[in-house]
C-alpha cells in the first residue's frame, strides 16, 4: 500500500467507524448513511488503512484487523489509548517521528520539523497541501492516544505537539508490550510501505536491552561513512562505534 498521508479527518471519526465495523464488519452504504459520505468519509477509511485497522474488500466490505479489533474492543480509557499509541508507532511516518523526537530528547515537535522528517529525511514526497494538514492531524490523534498534547498554531507560531513527559518510558512499555504478544515492533512492521529508494537499519540501543529502534533515511547515494556520521550526529550510536 502507498503512503497517503491521512489528512481531513479526526479522531472522533475514526472511532467511530471502528465501532460500526465490530463484530462482522459493516459496508459503505451503511457508513454513508450514519455518517455521511464524500471527503471525510474517505479520508477516514484512508487513515483507518494507513493505521493498519481495517481491511476494505472489493464488494465494499469494510473489516476490523486484528489491531482494529483490540482497539474496538479496548475496555477503559488506558486500554484504548495504549492500542491506538501502538497503531501509531507501527505507521512508519507516525513512528518514526516519536522515535526520532525520543532519540533526541525533545519535548516539542512542531509543524516544520515534522514536516522535514517526512519530506526530506523519509521522501514520503506528499502534496504541500496535505502534509500540512496531515502534520495536525497527526498531533491531535497523538493527542488522543496520551502521547503528548496538540497545541493549535496562533500568531505566527506554527502547530505543535508538547510530548508527554513520560514518552519514552511509555514507548518502552508499547514496545515491550507487542513483543511479549508476538506483534511485530512498531515502524518496522509496515516499513513496505516506504518508498523503495529509502533503506532501513536496525539498531540497538546502548544500554536498553533488547529494545531496537528503526531510522528511515534515503541512503540510495551514501556511502557507509556517512551514514554513520548521520546516525552518530542525531545521538542512535556513540562515538565510539567503529567499522567491523
Amino acid at each position: 500500500m502507498d503512503v497517503l498521508l491521512p489528512y481531513r479527518t479526526d479522531p472522533k471519526l475514526l472511532l467511530q467507524v471502528i465501532e460500526y465495523a465490530k463484530g462482522k464488519g459493516v459496508d459503505r452504504m451503511a457508513l454513508e448513511a450514519r455518517l455521511g459520505g464524500g471527503e471525510s468519509l474517505r479520508e477516514t477509511l484512508n487513515a483507518l488503512e494507513q493505521l493498519g485497522l481495517i481491511d476494505r474488500e472489493g464488494s465494499g466490505e469494510i473489516r476490523l484487523t486484528e489491531p482494529g479489533r483490540r482497539l474496538a474492543y479496548a475496555t477503559g480509557e488506558d486500554e484504548r489509548r495504549n492500542e491506538l499509541a501502538r497503531a501509531i508507532l507501527r505507521y512508519p511516518p507516525y513512528g518514526v517521528v516519536l522515535e526520532r523526537a525520543r532519540a533526541e530528547g525533545i519535548s516539542l515537535i512542531d509543524g516544520p520539523w515534522v514536516e522535514r522528517v517526512w519530506q526530506v529525511d523519509m521522501r514520503l514526497s506528499q502534496p504541500r497541501n496535505r502534509v500540512e494538514e496531515a502534520r495536525t492531524f497527526f498531533f491531535r490523534l497523538a493527542d488522543e492516544a496520551g502521547l503528548g498534547q496538540f497545541r493549535r498554531g496562533v500568531r505566527g507560531q506554527p502547530s505543535r505537539l508538547v510530548l508527554a513527559p513520560d514518552l519514552a518510558t511509555r514507548l518502552r512499555e508499547l514496545l515491550a508490550q507487542e513483543s511479549a504478544g508476538g506483534v511485530e515492533p512498531p515502524v518496522e512492521e509496515r516499513a513496505a510501505s516506504l518508498p523503495v529508494s529509502s533503506r532501513v537499519e536496525r539498531l540497538a540501543l546502548s544500554g536498553e536491552s533488547g529494545l531496537s529502534l528503526t531510522v528511515t533515511v534515503d541512503m540510495s547515494l551514501w556511502e557507509l561513512d556517512k551514514i554513520e556520521a548521520f546516525l552518530r550526529l542525531i545521538g542512535l550510536i556513540g562515538s565510539d562505534r567503529r567499522h567491523a
